[in-house]
């Protein structure tokens, strides 16, 4: 985005009323040596020091950038560390007493002067907003400020884009000798801005690389719609002991980073997808942060590999309990040239450590695509968990149940479970459709045990003649009839 100030010429580069451009004499020529906007913005914070009458001869510096957000020109953060400022007995070195928002002096040439903001953040404050996002808060103004510290000294500080160098930048003025507390100062502010940041991540479901209505979806699943046998269902529930203070201990105690990496294994349609959604409103629900990761479009720079490290690296530094949900995992690890990345990241020299632990909960339905150095060695993938077919007539009885709703009759429909096993559970779905469809053509409302198997053998043949791949082969040139039944 360009910023106003870059669109806007300061005065110095149409004025000579400025005229602190000293001439340059090279053999006999005068040379026009131009004044930059940093030294026109030093040159207006000293002659603020001395018109605002602070102590001592100001030392000016660059204050270093941090995040993507300037924080000490940041008035949220600002007021959130003068506030706990005010519920310490004994002040923090460093702490900020209050600040005050000057107006621009008018030697300073337009610089800074219209308290632009730039651009509109997350809640987080860590990325610019979206189109229709909601909870947004306003970048660092550019702007002019005074500080007062507890100890009694003064500091000015003017955030402004710099056109000559096509960035931003903050000068700071403060009383020789208070650097060590000045610094104190940006690490108290840094500390309170990765507060926010943790804030705002608890309970959050974002979406990495894909539509932000899937976490709408996420958020309204249910483990009601999760069906599958029991054993499967704890066996799963069981790698959430990652987030126990104990078992981060032991990980802690062995010095293994706190990431588990699980991979659900099993046909299409077996129920994977709804139970990564469970999972995730699960851990929501219960104040964890949720990223889903989609790979991205194969015409972006990023990776599918790239995408995922780079949320595994968020998860780190968010000391949140952290769940990542990702389908069709393959895709992510199939770049030869990007093996070695991924086998120091899920289990090596790279592997990032998540204080309050990582679950990394991914699918696949070829889990042979996957490299073997990755997929069966323990510690890369901690957990295998095979999402089958429905083999138990007691799990199928409740897939009907489930698809038929109101219609399911125990006495009509039980029968007939145990012709539709050895499928996977959206089969029983495609199933419970067909019949009521087929119900309605007979006129009527009820499902009955025929329709059930009318429609089980209706989309079985259908899957059997798909199969056949000589029904589908173009018959030879030669062999066919030409134009009006005529052969050539």
């Amino acid at each position: 985005m360009e910023n106003m100030e870059q669109l806007q010429p300061t005065e110095q580069e149409s004025s000579q009323a400025l005229d602190p451009e000293p001439n340059s004499v090279n053999g006999g020529v005068a040379r026009h040596m131009p004044t930059q906007r940093r030294e026109v913005a030093a040159q207006a914070l000293k002659e603020l020091w001395q018109e605002l009458k602070l102590e001592g001869e100001p030392l000016i510096f660059s204050s270093p950038m941090q995040r993507k957000v300037q924080l000490e020109h940041h008035p949220l953060v600002l007021d959130k560390l003068v506030a706990n400022g005010s519920q310490h007995k004994k002040p923090l070195f460093g702490q900020l007493l209050s600040w005050e928002l000057l107006s621009a002096p008018a030697y300073a040439h337009g610089i800074a002067a219209t308290g632009e903001v730039g651009v509109l953040l997350k809640a987080d404050m860590q990325r610019q907003a979206d189109i229709g996002e909601r909870g947004t808060i306003p970048a660092a103004p550019y702007s002019w400020m005074r500080y007062t510290f507890y100890d009694g000294w003064k500091a000015l500080s003017v955030y402004f884009y710099d056109s000559d160098t096509s960035d931003t930048l903050i000068l700071s003025a403060i009383p020789n000798g208070c650097q060590d507390e000045w610094l104190a100062f940006l690490k108290l502010l840094d500390e309170i801005y990765e507060i926010i940041w943790r804030d705002t991540r608890r309970s959050s479901i974002e979406i990495i690389g894909g539509s932000h209505e899937l976490a709408d979806v996420i958020k309204s699943a249910s483990f009601g719609d999760v069906l599958l046998n029991a054993d499967t269902l704890e066996h799963v529930a069981s790698q959430r002991r990652i987030f126990d203070k104990e078992m981060l201990s032991r990980y802690e105690s062995l010095r293994v980073p706190r990431l588990r990496k699980v991979l659900l294994i099993g046909p299409p349609g077996s129920g994977k997808t709804t139970l990564l959604k469970a999972e995730g409103a699960y851990h929501a629900e219960k104040g964890g942060s949720v990223y889903y990761v989609c790979p991205p479009p194969y015409n972006r720079n990023t990776s599918a590999w790239q995408q995922l490290t780079y949320v595994l690296q968020m998860a780190a530094e968010s000391r949140l309990p952290t769940l990542i949900l990702v389908e069709d995992f393959e895709l992510f690890v199939s770049n030869p040239s990007e093996l070695q990345q991924v086998l120091n990241t899920l289990d090596g020299v790279a592997t990032p450590d998540n204080p309050a632990g990582t679950l990394l909960l991914a699918t696949s339905n070829d889990p042979e695509k996957i490299d073997q150095r990755i997929r069966d060695r323990p510690g890369r993938i901690d957990a295998l968990i095979e999402i089958g077919l429905v083999e138990d007539t007691d799990l199928a009885i409740r897939f009907l149940k489930h698809f038929l709703g109101s219609a399911y009759n125990e006495k009509e429909h039980a029968p007939v479970a145990s012709q539709l096993l050895k499928q996977p559970g959206s089969h029983f779905r495609e199933v419970c459709l067909a019949a009521a469809m087929r119900a309605l053509e007979r006129g009527s409302t009820e499902v009955t045990s025929e329709d059930l198997l009318w429609a089980q053998d209706t989309i079985l043949t259908g899957r059997a003649i798909a199969a056949e791949p000589e029904r589908f082969t173009p018959i030879p040139a030669h062999k066919r009839g030409g134009y009006f039944g005529r052969k050539h």
